[in-house]
């Protein structure tokens, strides 16, 4: 009766996880942030320690289990609207070889050597850093190279961001917010409010309009 009682326990945990991890969004385990991991960790740790005791540990572990959930899709929202959270809790990437020059100081920063730097260009075919544009240490640890001859755009980052002008990208860049207003506005967007993704490449500005709640309902009534 007791490993019946345990067996069943595994299984109703782990139909308590999955359901969890749905609730909480996808991820690929390369993209988990700290916060992510903290929950997950803290989250297997309740549950080895209660697959073994009483019921009313259980109970116990699935009020505990609920509030890190929804602190977790709290913590999600704010960092879905706020980039100060965002970078807060996932961290910034790191540009660590720019026009086939390697900053050095980031990678003294992040702890970054060498020879990491060099078995992630070999792994992109990449033979030597002159032949990298961008190569970006992403909070994952990944090191994502857009090559010279594959290159369009002129800065990684985005100009704007969900409604958000990147103040700092605009600076890099020398761009004038009038100017990238004015551009903008040729292309039907009259604010930047309404730019979901705005990015500077070599032959213009890359824009993706913001899809608004109502169209987005209109259109799944057409379906």
């Amino acid at each position: 009766m007791e490993y019946l009682e345990l067996i069943v326990k595994c299984i109703f945990f782990y139909g308590v996880i999955v359901f969890a991890l749905r609730v909480m969004g996808k991820r690929e385990v390369g993209e988990l942030s700290v916060l992510d991991m903290v929950i997950y960790f803290v989250m297997s740790e309740i549950l080895a320690l209660t697959i073994s005791e009483s019921n009313e540990t259980v109970m116990k572990a699935l009020l505990a289990i609920a509030t890190l959930v929804l602190l977790q899709i709290g913590v999600a929202w704010t960092c879905l609207k706020k980039k100060k959270w965002r970078d807060f809790f996932e961290g910034t990437p790191s540009l660590i070889i720019k026009d086939g020059l390697i900053n050095q100081n980031a990678m003294r920063k992040q702890r970054y050597t060498l020879d990491d730097l060099l078995y992630q260009l070999r792994d992109k075919e990449v033979g030597t850093p002159d032949e990298v544009q961008f190569a970006i240490l992403e909070n994952s640890g990944v090191l994502t190279v857009i090559k010279k001859k594959d290159s369009r755009i002129k800065w990684p980052d985005p100009l704007i961001a969900d409604g958000i002008l990147q103040k700092e990208t605009l600076h890099r860049l020398k761009l004038d917010e009038n100017w990238l207003i004015r551009e903008l506005q040729k292309q039907g967007c009259d604010q930047i409010e309404d730019v979901f993704l705005c990015m500077s490449q070599t032959n213009g500005l890359y824009v993706i309009k913001k899809e608004h709640s109502k169209n987005m309902h209109r259109m799944h009534q057409r379906r």
